[in-house]
């Protein structure tokens, strides 16, 4: 206990520690206040996104559209090429929609809620859709002779006559939560399709296919047509999905984490290295000559207090943020009001301090090895912040890795419903495992440091 009551008192005496602990919660709560006060509106509106590349013809009465997806090319897990039956080429319009996914394979859907599971099968796959009054059913086929039912919806808002075609879409921003201060990649989804072919019940009046941006800038609207080898190429982004809370009034008192995360770097690094500037480590060594012990009662100290910092900045953030956010269309019912009875809540709070107080241990253990301030400083501030700045530039998969396994990943305990890895929301669905990887760099860290402060001399 003399150990921790002496590092708890050089933490307060030490110039500039007590004020990157002050800077820590203060820069959480204030980046909460700044993104929590957008414009009125920015994200009201309607209960779904429906922005895609739509390439159509009428169909009037019954009929089956036939299209095989040659290739797609889409980072996102949930980008999406296909066949689509809707009402009019228009937002929210009535729709049945069957596509390949890269990462959740044949999927039929329909009304923004409706989500129906076909094989996990990527393209090149065969897909039909075929319309009987108000009931449309989708088939998928390896080799377009041997067809397996997806699924049946029921279409009574479909109308006489619909639209029938092509289409392509590939998330952004649409399903990364959008409170995240992260430089986002939207790359755009892009399909070849064969194959195409609309067979009628009735005869048809004469229409050639027409391309429209649904969702989108009412100008690139206008006629399409096929390669020469007959090929369809579609290149669309957006989303088709109905907006559900996907945590955004939670994340917004957690947004400014990153830049919490630099005052705690530098009081990591300096509960150590301070003391090799005038050699007072020598003192501390001869009052308590297991060095083992002065190292750890270091890290519980700096830990412990950036943990502390790092609660009371994300508790604030949360409280003052709320009534801004109801007041900038963040309100029920797409966005519940956040319970503190809400476990998830409560993780994301206390995880934000958790990641705070393990960096904060990092940096004890990485000065304990540098013994130089600066040095400890800009290695551990690169180890954070460099994977933030590459990652949008690498290819999907490269990029998911090197979140994963960077210390950053202790940052996933922020996630909250998030479905897919998002730019600095990794192991999607396992939370702790990200903090389980920031655990190991610490402890690693701490070995290491501990094993250079025995052989070296003070």
């Amino acid at each position: 206990m003399s150990l921790l009551r002496a590092e708890w008192t050089k933490l307060r005496t030490v110039p500039g520690l007590a004020w990157c602990l002050l800077a820590a919660a203060g820069a959480i709560a204030a980046f909460a206040v700044v993104i929590s006060s957008g414009s009125p509106g920015t994200f009201g509106g309607a209960a779904y996104v429906d922005e895609f590349r739509f390439v159509h013809r009428p169909l009037t009465g019954d009929g089956t559209l036939v299209a095989r997806v040659r290739t797609q090319d889409g980072g996102h897990p949930w980008a999406m090429a296909g066949i689509l039956l809707k009402q009019s080429a228009t937002p929210g319009a009535p729709y049945a929609a069957l596509m390949v996914t890269p990462g959740h394979g044949v999927r039929l859907q329909s009304g923004f809620t409706t989500d129906l599971a076909g094989s996990r099968r990527p393209a090149p796959r065969w897909l039909r859709l075929t319309r009987a009054g108000a009931t449309v059913t989708g088939y998928e086929s390896a080799d377009g002779t041997a067809w397996s039912t997806v699924g049946t919806v029921t279409l009574d808002a479909l109308g006489p006559s619909a639209q029938a075609g092509l289409f392509v879409t590939s998330p952004g921003m649409t399903r990364v939560v959008p409170m995240r201060p992260a430089l986002v990649r939207i790359r755009p989804g892009s399909a070849t399709f064969d194959s195409v072919r609309l067979e009628t019940e009735t005869p048809q009046p004469a229409a050639a296919w027409r391309g429209t941006d649904v969702g989108g800038p009412a100008d690139r609207s206008g006629p399409a047509a096929p390669d020469p080898d007959g090929a369809f190429t579609l290149t669309g982004s957006g989303d088709i999905v109905g907006r559900t809370d996907d945590g955004s009034r939670i994340v917004a008192a957690t947004a400014g984490t990153i830049f919490g995360v630099l005052p705690i770097v530098a009081l990591g690094a300096l509960v150590t290295t301070s003391e090799y500037r005038g050699h007072a480590i020598r003192t501390t060594l001869a009052a308590s000559p297991r060095r083992g012990r002065v190292l750890a009662a270091k890290a519980v100290v700096a830990g412990g207090a950036a943990f502390a910092a790092g609660l009371a900045g994300t508790a604030l953030a949360l409280l003052v943020s709320q009534p801004l956010l109801r007041r900038q269309g963040f309100r029920p019912p797409v966005y519940p009001d956040p319970a503190l009875s809400d476990p998830a809540v409560w993780r994301v709070v206390a995880g934000t301090a958790a990641f705070l107080a393990l960096v904060a241990v990092l940096g004890v253990g990485l000065g304990a090895i540098l013994r130089r301030g600066a040095g400890t400083i800009a290695v551990l501030a690169g180890a954070l912040l460099v994977p933030l700045v590459v990652t949008p530039f690498l290819p999907a998969d490269a990029g998911r890795w090197v979140q994963r396994l960077a210390p950053l990943a202790g940052l996933s305990l922020q996630q909250v419903r998030e479905s897919d890895d998002a730019l600095l929301l990794p192991w999607a669905g396992r939370p702790w495992t990200g903090l389980a990887v920031l655990c190991g760099y610490a402890g690693l860290t701490l070995l290491l440091g501990y094993a250079v402060l025995r052989r070296r001399d003070a």
